[in-house]
């Protein structure tokens, strides 16, 4: 990388730009409010990651909302619904703090966020049509035959401060290492040796050979890479990234969209009718060193190496940006500054006596980024760092991946999470790789990225066995465990949880309160999956929190929120964008607009603000999800 600050700048263009998608979705699409996304129309998934598949993982269900009215017109849930206040929390209890109570209502739905219709990819249309071809596919997510745009079957978090994640996705699949072309790192066994999976590099005549790329500490990047070819996210099913390097690099950036003359990183390249005024080739140049742009040799596929090359770009460019996306000026980073009157008493009770003692919520989600999944596990690259041994929520002794817990939010039927494999049949999780490797009689691929002698190292910071190797014998815990979210932002980022089923913070605390909902005995329960009977984490037990104590451990996750998020400031700041807020009319109709039995989308946009953010635009602040609900 040449230039850095071109390198932002790219980023920042590549995630706002919403002709990266395949019909008008770009990054910035799901993550436009506090890095996540605040939508309540057309938002729910019928938990398409249900291990039981078929039925279970296709069908919606009634929402809350519409299973206590007495009268109104049905389903009441399911594509194009609008959420409610009433909808939440997705599992209720006659008493909120007992887990084991009478349960009110139930569902495996999941609030996320819309993405794309359901297309096949045909091909590019010629600059400046700008369209690709696609064909409309079926799917589940249609009102009385009209399609209307997916949902994805997680809740979006935010992409702010997500710098410091050493893995990212709920599950943790972007791999610390970027491959460059994925975001499996040195997972995928082709990427870097088969040219048609790999950075090409090009020599002094211009030839090209294949070039094993492995950044490490760039999860980030491995993330960037995969949504633009998901379709549920932004592409039509069978689109290549070559086929979007090669669409975006014909096309004005950003066109379309309004860029603010003061925008604290595009502000200088904001053309005066929208876009911006350089083009992506450019800009690659800048910040590219020649030798991954300058061939003019065409490869076997039929591409050029800047086009073959475009998710190297994509993926680090990228990154780059969303390091800038660092919060670390709440009136918490006052108060640890010197500023003692930075808190509230309640708000500094929330902290000492609750966050940091009786709630023990410090314990997973630590550090300065607020969880357990982030620059603490760099600090040391061993087998040590990733990986704990000790006591579970049962009493007994297990392995789990570090900043990686089942807290019982869901049965883990549903979703299995870090439990789950990569496409070529490895654990995603770093214990079941440990164990793996542990048996392994020859040479063993470096799945975990952390050093060359990580089979040999001695896990000292285990609670039980320490000091001892990893024994194939190990019960691990993994099955329905995820990412610990930063709570930074936290009051700004709802609804909560992998699967969005909790819409305010009291109801979270709650959660927490009662020990989550895994329904059932210490011994066995609804976090337990296969061999396990349970693998509910240590800290999850009933809390015996007060009302008091509960409102004050609240008023401190208010105090982790950055003024400059709150108010969209630098570097925060952002161009326009124009998004789908579901489709015209409701769940139970919707008015055909597009080709075929495509519904119309109703279109929500987002003004562009500069560096001194939303107050110098008249406009509000943000606020917490649940304050845009309506209370039916």
């Amino acid at each position: 990388m040449v230039d850095r600050q071109a390198a932002i700048v790219l980023g920042k263009a590549f995630f706002w730009d919403q002709q990266s998608g395949s019909d008008g979705l770009g990054c910035a699409s799901c993550h436009f409010y506090a890095g996540a996304d605040n939508r309540a129309k057309n938002q729910l998934n019928p938990g398409m990651r249900n291990e039981q598949g078929g039925k279970v993982s296709q069908t919606f269900n009634v929402t809350a909302s519409n299973r206590q009215m007495k009268v109104g017109p049905p389903p009441g849930g399911g594509p194009n619904y609008t959420l409610t206040a009433a909808d939440f929390p997705f599992h209720q209890l006659s008493n909120p703090l007992d887990r084991n109570s009478t349960v009110v209502f139930d569902t495996d739905d999941v609030v996320s966020s819309q993405g794309v219709f359901r297309r096949d990819f045909v091909s590019l249309l010629p600059a400046p049509q700008k369209q690709e071809v696609c064909n409309l596919a079926p799917t589940f997510f249609d009102v009385h035959g009209v399609y209307v745009r997916q949902s994805e079957p997680r809740n979006t978090p935010t992409v702010i401060n997500a710098i410091y994640n050493f893995r990212n996705f709920w599950d943790g699949r972007a791999n610390n290492i970027f491959n460059g072309r994925n975001p499996f790192g040195p997972r995928d066994p082709t990427a870097g040796i088969d040219p048609l999976n790999s950075v090409l590099v090009a020599d002094g005549l211009g030839r090209l050979s294949p070039m094993p790329v492995s950044i490490p500490d760039a999860s980030l990047a491995s993330q960037a890479v995969g949504p633009p070819q998901s379709n549920l996210e932004m592409s039509c099913q069978g689109r290549v990234f070559e086929q979007i390097g090669q669409k975006l690099l014909r096309l004005k950036p950003l066109a379309g969209q309004a860029v603010d003359p003061t925008d604290s990183v595009l502000g200088p390249y904001a053309d005066k009718v929208s876009g911006l005024t350089f083009d992506y080739p450019t800009m690659i140049k800048k910040v590219f060193q020649p030798r991954f742009w300058s061939s003019t040799q065409v490869t076997a596929d039929g591409y050029t190496q800047m086009e073959k090359n475009f998710s190297l770009f994509w993926g680090l460019a990228l990154m780059m940006y969303e390091s800038t996306l660092v919060s670390n000026d709440s009136p918490f980073d006052r108060y640890m500054d010197g500023n003692i009157g930075a808190l509230t008493q309640q708000q500094l009770d929330g902290f000492l006596k609750i966050y940091a003692n009786k709630g023990g919520c410090i314990f997973c989600h630590k550090g300065p980024e607020f969880t357990g999944g982030a620059s603490a596990l760099r600090v040391n690259k061993d087998l040590g760092a990733l990986i704990e041994h000790m006591v579970m929520g049962d009493g007994g002794v297990s392995m789990y991946d570090s900043g990686f817990y089942n807290i019982g939010v869901r049965p883990v039927v549903e979703d299995i999470g870090a439990g789950g494999n990569d496409p070529w049949g490895n654990p995603l999780s770093w214990a079941r790789q440990a164990k793996k490797a542990s048996m392994a009689t020859g040479p063993v691929t470096n799945l975990f990225n952390v050093g060359p002698d990580l089979f040999n190292t001695f896990t000292c910071n285990f609670q039980v066995d320490a000091c001892m190797p990893v024994d194939p014998g190990f019960r691990d815990s993994v099955d329905g465990s995820f990412k610990v979210p930063s709570l930074r932002n936290v009051e700004l980022t709802g609804p909560y949880f992998h699967n969005g089923g909790q819409a305010t913070l009291d109801q979270v605390v709650d959660f927490y309160n009662r020990g989550g909902d895994g329904r059932g005995t210490d011994a066995a329960n609804t976090t337990g999956y296969k061999q396990n009977s349970t693998n509910r984490a240590p800290a999850i037990f009933p809390l015996g929190l007060t009302p008091a104590e509960e409102a004050s451990l609240v008023a401190f996750l208010k105090s982790l929120t950055d003024d400059r998020v709150r108010w969209e400031k630098a570097p925060f700041d952002h161009p326009e964008l124009r998004i789908p807020n579901g489709h015209k009319v409701n769940e139970n109709a919707v008015i055909p607009g597009g080709p075929n039995k495509q519904a119309l989308d109703d279109l929500l946009v987002i003004p562009a603000v500069g560096a001194a953010g939303r107050a110098a635009k008249k406009l509000p602040a943000l606020v917490p999800f649940d304050a845009g609900l309506s209370l039916k």
